[in-house]
């Protein structure tokens, strides 16, 4: 018990360390460049929707084109902004304030599952501490310390993944549904959760109602949303026809990608283009010749195979990829393989450049993320 406990405070501590020294890197970034905005883009209209409710979020802001649009906020998925309005019921406070908290406990919550996960798939204590230090300083982990719901994502995926593969039906049911009400992002998880159960239910007789419910209840979470948005808004493509309107999202099966990770390697970008693209590059190879468990495996391939594919705002597509998490677990399990000092050494430098770049993004890279 006292040993869980310790290994349990060590991760939680792990996490907000490295929080902390990417918070100080984006403070002496922001003073830097004079630019101190701790809520901007996504993170202005999250704040708005938990405290003014969608109908009076989207009053005075625009979309990507800077287009004022009623029904803006609707691009917005409600489960964190839900979670900072029920803190702010509860306990009053700022809603700046809130929403850091949030994203930092649900932040915490996720560590745990992390390191859980890293345990199923065959790592040990190092690694587990790895895979939660390399996760809190992933490339725009920055958006972990502020109002954005990444982190939140992170933690009910993770929490998923964990579930499934334990064959805890009910806990994967309750994550998967939660997951749907809060991203777009959790829309390659609901296929995974339901095919898992369908096998369990094909191999197994036993614990058939919580496999079934799992499948039957996956996707509710973000049709229920999406629902909501179709009969509430009454544009005729919903959610769908908005995020489209204001933010350029649609299936185009990888073309507008591919155009700016050809133009990033062969015209003259900034730091901030080249490594996004790099970044996508690096997670296509990586999901192609990485090996997991076939749910954790399909789970991470239908995400990136998400982000390449939609059109829109590429730049924001590092920060997508932060769902994309088993990736650096498994590269944790084998850095963990290595002599403590190269260990050390090649995490804290991986760290410092994610650190960097979400500082660098945020602080510098004028455009939204």
């Amino acid at each position: 018990m006292r040993s869980s406990l310790s290994r349990g405070a060590t991760i939680a501590a792990a996490y907000l360390a490295v929080r902390a020294v990417g918070v100080l890197i984006w403070w002496a970034l922001t003073a830097i460049n004079d630019r101190v905005n701790p809520a901007p883009w996504d993170g202005d209209w999250y704040l708005r929707i938990a405290e003014l409710g969608y109908a009076g979020a989207g009053e005075g802001m625009t979309d990507a084109d800077g287009v004022a649009s009623p029904h803006g906020a609707m691009a917005f998925f409600p489960g964190y902004p839900l979670l900072v309005r029920a803190a702010a019921h509860l306990v009053g406070g700022h809603y700046l304030a809130l929403g850091i908290a949030v994203s930092t406990l649900a932040g915490i919550a996720g560590a745990y599952g992390i390191a859980r996960l890293t345990r199923q798939l065959g790592g040990g204590r190092r690694a587990e501490l790895v895979a939660v230090v390399l996760t809190a300083a992933a490339p725009m982990s920055v958006v972990y310390s502020m109002p954005y719901p990444e982190s939140l994502l992170v933690a009910l995926v993770a929490w998923t993944l964990v579930a499934l593969l334990e064959q805890r039906w009910w806990l994967a049911a309750a994550c998967t549904v939660a997951a749907g009400f809060t991203s777009p992002m959790a829309g390659p998880l609901i296929p995974v959760v339901m095919a898992a159960g369908f096998v369990h239910l094909y191999r197994s007789r036993a614990r058939m109602a919580g496999a079934a419910t799992a499948v039957m209840v996956a996707p509710l979470g973000m049709l229920g949303y999406l629902l909501w948005v179709k009969t509430t808004s009454g544009v005729p493509g919903g959610y769908f026809e908005i995020t489209e309107r204001g933010w350029g999202n649609t299936v185009d099966f990888g073309a507008v990608t591919l155009e700016w990770v050809v133009r990033a390697f062969t015209e003259r970008r900034d730091a901030f283009v080249v490594l996004t693209a790099a970044a996508i590059v690096a997670a296509v190879v990586a999901t192609l010749f990485t090996r997991m468990p076939w749910p954790v495996w399909l789970y991470t391939a239908g995400t990136v195979a998400l982000i390449v594919a939609h059109s829109g705002l590429v730049q924001d597509r590092v920060r997508l990829l932060l769902s994309a998490f088993p990736l650096l677990i498994i590269a944790a399990i084998r850095l963990a393989r290595g002599r403590p000092r190269t260990v050390v050494l090649a995490v804290a430098g991986i760290c410092l450049a994610g650190l960097w770049f979400g500082a660098y993004s945020v602080a510098v890279w004028p455009y939204g993320i």
